[in-house]
């Protein structure tokens, strides 16, 4: 999906080959500042590894957008002396992780392997009703011994993911590894493209945040660093698949368009304006009724310093922690647009005036 010179699937797909765990970021943060100064941005970071894209000039507003970069993955905990690697991960599903091919980042390359387990006919019957846990997998490098795997620099503390790839669906859909949440990184960066098209008045921090799978915390520093009048930040959000409750979820789907949070998280004036620019702007969205804290970046924003005016946008996903997530090219395109158009109404603002209780 190439639009105004932008390609969406190649960024995002660029993103995806770029790997970042939470807390071994540098891959990826040195692919999105490559990006963002394409752009003509001035770029800086933190000692947390938050990736700043900073546009200063007008001072009518300073706005903040934010994705996080961090991805789901694995850590190596220990090696045995036949040279399988045995590890932990905080936040992938063990039901879809076992069989799945892995790659570990050392200092001396990439080592590929695949996770396994005790083959099913080797299995005790009751064992075979249940999922396999954790503790009971490992990872085989082919080693034939703990020095293979020691020569190669991997330790316990390297780190690892299921294999990078970007696999195309039918109907402009995608099926990925880190989606959750290299897709909203893709729209903070193509809505960036656009709103320097357009021009801002404003000054922009376009904001590629870490270490959100563990706790929020590359946006509760870059918050406070930014000090922002106004953020939107970016994630995803579960999508309608079978056996999931739509009830649940807003009846959130793929393909329908970026999802707009309502609830005590967000300034409820920024889910009028979002909503109010995609009906103005013909951009399809959904809405997405939240009544706790988010669980994203917006629930660190929104309470930095003395408090920020925020809002959520949401790519629709489905099989969220898992290997196949799937999304929709076009909602990561209407998240962006819906973002630059939000930016565009801003430059016209009295921010303060729109925003006041």
């Amino acid at each position: 999906m190439k639009t105004e010179g932008f390609n969406i699937r190649e960024l995002v797909e660029k993103l995806i080959l770029s790997p970042s765990i939470s807390g071994f970021e540098t891959e990826a943060r040195e692919k999105i500042s490559s990006i963002l100064i394409s752009m003509g941005m001035s770029v800086e970071s933190d000692v947390m590894g938050n990736l700043y894209g900073i546009k200063r000039g007008g001072e009518k507003y300073k706005l903040m957008l934010a994705a996080h970069m961090d991805q789901i993955g694995i850590m190596v905990t220990n090696i045995d002396e036949k040279g399988f690697l045995y590890f932990s991960s905080r936040s992938f599903d063990p039901r879809v992780i076992y069989g799945q091919k892995v790659t570990l980042y050392t200092e001396k390359g990439k080592v590929n392997g695949v996770i396994g387990a005790k083959a099913i006919h080797l299995t005790k019957p009751e064992e075979r009703e249940k999922a396999v846990r954790m503790e009971d997998m490992y990872i085989d490098i082919g080693a034939n011994s703990k020095e293979d795997v020691l020569n190669l620099g991997i330790r316990p503390g390297t780190v690892g993911t299921t294999t990078p790839y970007l696999s195309d669906l039918i109907n402009g859909k995608a099926s990925g590894v880190g989606l959750d949440d290299k897709a909203g990184v893709a729209a903070i960066l193509y809505a960036t493209y656009l709103a320097l098209s357009n021009g801002i008045n404003g000054e922009l921090y376009t904001v590629a945040t870490v270490q959100e799978e563990v706790g929020l915390r590359g946006a509760i520093t870059s918050s406070y660093n930014v000090k922002p009048d106004i953020a939107i930040a970016v994630d995803v959000t579960h999508s309608v698949s079978p056996g999931i409750d739509p009830n649940l979820i807003s009846g959130v789907e793929l393909g329908k368009g970026p999802v707009i949070g309502i609830g005590p998280n967000f300034h409820p004036k920024m889910w009028e304006k979002l909503e109010e620019v995609a009906k103005e702007s013909n951009i399809p969205y959904q809405l997405e009724a939240l009544p706790n804290l988010s669980g994203t970046d917006a629930a660190a924003i929104q309470v930095s310093r003395g408090g920020v005016i925020t809002g959520l946008v949401s790519i629709p996903l489905r099989y969220m922690h898992s290997p196949v997530e799937v999304v929709s090219l076009s909602d990561i395109e209407n998240a962006s647009k819906l973002i630059a158009k939000f930016i565009e109404k801003l430059n016209s603002l009295d921010w303060r005036k729109t925003f006041s209780f």
